[in-house]
């Protein structure tokens, strides 16, 4: 962001004429009141000259942008973090990198335990992604006008081969020029914990919740109580997995519903050839 630059104010200082001290002869009586006078005017003249600049200067001060509050406003920055794991195992991901689509210059890497963070600016609108050679592409759903600190995005890291057979259970072919959404309803007990307390806690879906996407552009599928979509189930089961194939681009809203508790709801963004998974403890999260 610009910074702006401080107005300069430049002052003019007048020169005063200084009269001869000497006493004057008595032919020159008024000629030495005249000076004196003209002194003294000359003297006014500058007061009110210097006067009139020190008030232009207040006024400039008061009504110039201040610098240095712009400047700390402009550079404020927000840390978004979370962990980089194995679908189906748990497993921590180290390696994985870690990106922001809107913000492509932005980049880490996770740690031996899975770890990441990144610094955002203040306000910004982000989807983090995640990339290894061992894995798919992985997005997260999208945060809008993050102003704090942001923890706890998990990427749950799916194997080409498991995205294959994700796939062919569901009877699709993955269109390249659509996307593929996938969230989980999930519990509050997941919310809050470490990393190893929320892979030590199992299953932590919501079961009997029912999910939409908005708009309603394909119909949600929900895995079975062992992990895998399954297209006969109307609700959530215990894993509380859920997933909507080839969708068109463009940017939803993923909704549960409970007859007994309430979930966040998620923005996702999808386009050509992406693969989003709002993933626990955040997405369908249990408020």
């Amino acid at each position: 962001m610009a910074r702006l630059s401080p107005i300069l104010l430049c002052l003019t200082a007048f020169s005063v004429a200084c009269a001869d001290p000497s006493a004057p002869a008595d032919g020159d009586t008024a000629t030495a009141v005249d000076s004196d006078t003209a002194a003294a005017a000359d003297t006014a003249a500058d007061s009110d000259t210097a006067a009139a600049a020190d008030s232009a200067a207040a006024a400039d001060s008061d009504t110039a942008p201040h610098s240095d509050g712009d400047t700390a406003s402009s550079t404020a920055t927000v840390t978004i973090s979370g962990t980089a794991y194995t679908f189906g195992n748990g497993d921590a991901v180290e390696g994985a990198v870690v990106r922001v689509a809107e913000l492509p210059e932005l980049e880490t890497t996770s740690d031996a335990g899975g770890y990441w963070e990144l610094e955002v600016p203040e306000g910004a609108t982000v989807t983090p992604w995640v990339s290894h050679a061992d894995f798919t592409d992985l997005y997260a759903q999208t945060y809008v006008n993050v102003r704090e600190p942001l923890g706890d995005i998990y990427f749950q890291m799916v194997a080409p081969f498991v995205f294959d057979a994700l796939s062919a259970i569901l009877e699709i072919t993955p269109d390249p020029e659509r996307c593929q959404i996938s969230s989980t309803i999930s519990e509050k007990a997941v919310q809050g914990v470490t990393f190893a307390e929320f892979r030590a806690h199992g299953a932590h879906g919501v079961a009997g919740a029912t999910a939409t996407i908005d708009p309603p552009v394909v119909e949600v599928v929900y895995f079975n109580k062992y992990v895998a979509p399954d297209r006969s189930l109307t609700e959530s089961s215990r894993d509380g997995g859920v997933v909507w194939t080839n969708v068109p681009p463009g940017v939803y809203t993923l909704r549960a519903t409970h007859p007994d508790t309430a979930f966040a709801e998620v923005t996702v963004t999808c386009t050509a050839g992406r693969f989003v998974n709002a993933s626990p403890p955040q997405g369908l999260a249990e408020r």
